[in-house]
């Protein structure tokens, strides 16, 4: 299809400004872009990697990461599917919150004011750790841990951005960089990882499996639970988001939110065995 082939090379294109990147990639929405809904996942071998500030080595096994974040167009197939009434799907406390909450679709669902949010090719925003939790399950994968996440970010040399350790231009969205809502997945060329990923900083935030334990050192054995007393659980987010400013945005980013949390700046992505 020389339409769909010219659109994706729009978008691949450094050398296209950021506004005719995305106005190629709605374009491609509108024709059906495979990206949102391909199972597209990118091996990040195992070994050892630079974690952290303080900085320090960690150890992982090989597992694969989705290149992109969960789009608008899959979470839809999982709702479309009823995984909001597959009890299999979901953890004991996200069922128990689900059910509690008649919740059966993400915050900002099909609301017309929200549809700048919604189009197929965005990461799906609106959804708690609960429902990232569930949806990853029924893609037989599970949420990243934040050393997971990491390591896809920024490969083995601890470097700050997933593209070098110097600030670059045009390599993710953030507060003053494209529109005030999410935008579509890759057109940040730029921004890809040591390995191929993309999109892991900027856009949105994305949910770990962590607890969050603050914004120093991460190495501790406690959880969230035990040192926030009478808090509700956190967990942690990585990246930074479209409305943050640029430093939040960078493999160091973190954030913690309630697991209940459903905002607009907030999404995800799986990983699965190798």
């Amino acid at each position: 299809m020389p339409l769909v082939t010219d659109l994706l090379s729009t978008i691949e294109s450094a050398d296209k400004t950021l506004d005719e990147r995305i106005a190629a990639a709605h374009a491609l929405a509108a024709q059906g872009d495979a990206r949102a809904t391909a199972i597209d996942r990118v091996i990040i071998p195992g070994g050892v990697f630079v974690k952290g500030d303080p900085p320090r080595q960690e150890d992982l096994g090989t597992y694969a990461i989705d290149r992109y974040p969960v789009t608008v167009a899959a979470y839809a197939t999982f709702i479309e599917t009823g995984g909001y009434d597959e009890r299999r799907h979901w953890s004991r406390e996200g069922w128990v919150w689900r059910k509690q909450s008649a919740i059966d679709r993400p915050r900002f669902w099909e609301e017309d004011e929200w549809r700048a949010y919604l189009v197929p090719n965005h990461p799906v925003v609106g959804v708690s750790f609960y429902e990232a939790e569930a949806y990853a399950a029924f893609c037989d994968a599970r949420l990243p841990t934040e050393a997971e996440w990491e390591k896809a970010a920024r490969g083995v040399d601890g470097r700050r951005y997933p593209w070098g350790n110097d600030w670059r231009d045009d390599a993710c969205g953030l507060r003053g960089v494209g529109p005030r809502s999410t935008i579509p997945i890759g057109v940040f060329p730029k921004g890809e990882s040591p390995y191929g990923v993309r999109d892991l900083v900027g856009n949105i935030w994305q949910w770990c499996s962590d607890p969050f334990l603050g914004w120093g050192d991460t190495s501790s054995d406690e959880d969230d639970e035990a040192t926030d007393s009478g808090a509700p659980p956190r967990r942690t987010t990585c990246g930074g988001a479209w409305n943050t400013l640029r430093w939040s945005v960078s493999c160091l980013g973190r954030n913690g939110y309630p697991m209940t949390a459903r905002f607009s700046n907030l999404g995800f992505r799986c990983v699965a065995p190798a």
